[in-house]
């Protein structure tokens, strides 16, 4: 039988939520759906990459025991939980319980702007104070893997260098997302108008990058570079391979080959991950984001790595 090529998977464990967010409208969904730990175990194993999300994932009571069954699935797995950061106490113990099991085990929480204008963005009163909290106490429980993740709009424009500030006085990394639509999962459709001003921001973010010593960094700039090219364009530089290598799993168990695909591939119920090479994949609508942009440059890491040194040494 032919194993399965699946190696990233993004995984919205439960669609229950305590924010507001301006960009998603999974909090107004009527009894939200939680994955089953059931489910769960029919995930395959051997993953590279995984991405614990919601709605709001510590939420979800079975956090705990799903890490548990995918870090014995894929040990060698990479682990981000993305969170709001808002129930500190909740997070704080669930992942104590969790580095136990799996002390690699990182959080991305999400900062869309510096105090109101973040909680303008997320609709929660006091929300940036609520997620800094949150993050001071991971960085004091030792989390290794810390993030912010910025997701950019026309409403946040001019947030994304103090959130960079932010990042740096924290000492820890920051992702960037750019705003997208999905029906089926957000919700909701996005749209872009500020294109100018967010080239302009983009492209102090990438020499900022690309200013430093550091690899990780320079992929960032790269990566920084594939969202701008999706502005003037409306193409990615690099193929999708979105329900090849990747795929997007809801709560009710109905896999898509991202999350900002309307394609329902299958359930786990009953799901031939060994498969998924029959299947016809409609072409996705142009996208950029870490979860599809990351195999992409993985495949073709010659051509990033021509794109940084032509750039890095051009700063020059």
């Amino acid at each position: 039988m032919q194993k399965s090529k699946i190696k990233e998977v993004i995984l919205a464990i439960t669609y229950q939520c305590n924010s507001r967010c301006q960009m998603c409208n999974i909090w107004k969904m009527t009894n939200p759906q939680s994955l089953s730990l059931k489910s769960i175990e029919k995930i395959p194993g051997d993953l590279r990459d995984i991405n614990i999300t919601g709605g709001e994932p510590f939420l979800s009571r079975d956090i705990v025991k799903i890490v548990k069954t995918l870090s014995d699935k894929s040990p060698q797995a990479s682990f981000i939980i993305s969170s709001n950061g808002f129930a500190t106490e909740l997070i704080l113990a669930k992942m104590k319980e969790i580095l136990e099991i799996n002390p690699q085990v990182g959080v991305a929480i999400s900062i869309d702007g510096i105090d109101e204008k973040h909680d303008a963005v997320r609709g929660i009163l006091g929300g940036f104070q609520k997620s800094l909290a949150t993050i001071e106490g991971l960085q004091k429980m030792g989390v290794k893997k810390l993030r912010l993740s910025f997701t950019l709009g026309d409403y946040n424009v001019s947030e994304l260098k103090p959130v960079y500030a932010l990042a740096e006085n924290l000492g820890i990394e920051l992702s960037l997302t750019l705003v997208h639509s999905s029906e089926q999962y957000f919700n909701t459709q996005n749209f872009v108008t500020q294109k100018d001003e967010m080239i302009i921001v983009l492209d102090w973010l990438i020499e900022k990058e690309l200013s430093s010593w550091n690899i990780k960094k320079w992929l960032r700039a790269y990566y920084a570079y594939g969202m701008k090219v999706l502005l003037l364009e409306g193409k990615r530089m690099l193929p999708d391979y979105s329900g090849q290598e990747g795929i997007f799993i809801d709560p009710n168990g109905d896999i898509f080959p991202s999350d900002i695909s309307s394609q329902k591939l299958g359930n786990l119920g009953g799901f031939d991950f060994s498969a998924m090479h029959k299947i016809n994949l409609e072409k996705p609508a142009p996208s950029w984001m870490i979860c599809t942009a990351r195999t992409a440059i993985r495949k073709h890491w010659f051509k990033a790595g021509v794109w940084i040194l032509r750039n890095k040494f051009l700063s020059f």
